[in-house]
């Protein structure tokens, strides 16, 4: 017997869709201009080392990450692509981000100078600015001075310079432009003072799926490496990305005629798997050789579906949770939608819960 035997569910990781749009991407910046591959969450659910390894070898220059414990990952898998820690450290910290050959970002004062204290040699730093999200980063207003005065300290080196601006609709990317302003002005009289920082960024997804442009020499996508849009459809056409997360399948365990509610199956794929039911008013389904299988019920294991409607199924038939099945297709969104919640939250409900196939 083996553990999908017993637990038959599994889910597909496309790592051709992730070449892809990271060539989408490419296609969609300045020559030169950098990448700083977001894998935080594990890689927004999808398995930080495969995912790293395979951005590693697509060339892109930064992987950049909030966990510490997918950082080592990375690591020990042997990735030696630079990994840059987002903010979020106590400044304890920083002797494990040197051991790891990590690059801290500093985003107050009490970072900066944690680094300076564990220090042995000059070390790289990313400096945070907040251009107005309001979470993490040096205000905006000053910040020239606190990278000036950090450009002359002992043991720190400005490597890189970075905002985040996301956004999901026309009133955010109005707010984003004037972030973004900000940060292109900040790096400019940065400059202007004798200081040159490599890396600057302030695009992530929202603003290369839009088509917002900027002076930086870098950008940070998340959601578009893995075929997702953070922004409302009518914002921006997302067809040219491909979903990384192609299939989720598990298999029935067990069928019933059901008596007078009609025929009944029951999949191993419950809450502890990261699934939830739909919210009240919605309903939702998976798919059986194409058909719909109405969800009657989910518990802490197992969800209950309706098969009144399909003919000829049996113990051990596949079960489509997300993807294609014949003519029959269910993404990621819908999911979301009849969850009543973001399509993050889905990836971060599944994250590290399910078995992972990795195909080219």
């Amino acid at each position: 017997m083996t553990t999908l035997d017993a637990r038959p569910n599994t889910i597909d990781v496309d790592l051709e869709a992730l070449d892809s749009n990271v060539r989408e991407i490419r296609r969609r910046i300045r020559p030169g201009v950098a990448i700083i591959a977001s894998v935080k969450a594990n890689a927004y659910g999808h398995g930080i080392v495969p995912i790293s390894r395979r951005l590693s070898a697509a060339g892109v220059e930064v992987l950049a990450t909030g966990s510490f414990a997918d950082a080592v990952a990375v690591r020990k898998a042997g990735i030696t692509t630079p990994v840059l820690m987002m903010g979020g450290a106590l400044p304890a910290a920083m002797p494990d981000f040197s051991r790891y050959d990590l690059i801290p970002t500093v985003h107050n004062q009490e970072l900066a100078d944690a680094v300076a204290a564990n220090a042995e040699r000059r070390t790289q730093v990313y400096i945070k600015v907040d251009c107005g999200f309001r979470r993490l980063g040096v205000p905006v207003d000053e910040a020239k001075r606190f990278i000036l005065e950090l450009a002359r300290a002992p043991n720190r080196e400005i490597s890189g310079l970075y905002t985040h601006l996301p956004f999901a609709d026309a009133t955010g990317r109005d707010w984003a432009l004037r972030g973004i302003a900000q940060f292109d002005e900040l790096v400019a009289q940065v400059a202007e003072a004798g200081l040159t920082i490599p890396v600057t960024q302030a695009r992530a997804s929202a603003a290369l799926l839009t088509g917002i442009d900027d002076n930086c020499t870098a950008v940070s996508p998340g959601a578009l490496l893995y075929g997702l849009s953070p922004v409302r459809s009518e914002l921006a056409d997302r067809s040219a990305l491909r979903p990384v997360l192609s299939r989720i399948s598990t298999r029935l365990i067990q069928t019933s005629d059901g008596g007078a509610s009609g025929a009944r199956g029951v999949v191993p794929f419950g809450r502890v798997d990261g699934h939830r039911a739909p919210v009240e008013g919605r309903s939702a389904h998976m798919l059986i050789d194409g058909a719909k299988a109405p969800i009657l019920s989910v518990s802490l294991e197992h969800t209950v579906l309706d098969l009144s409607t399909i003919p000829k199924v049996a113990v051990g038939d596949p079960v489509i949770v997300l993807g294609r099945s014949c003519n029959r297709a269910i993404a990621i969104e819908d999911i979301a939608l009849w969850q009543g919640v973001g399509v993050n939250d889905v990836l971060m409900s599944l994250n590290n819960r399910l078995p992972q196939a990795s195909s080219d």
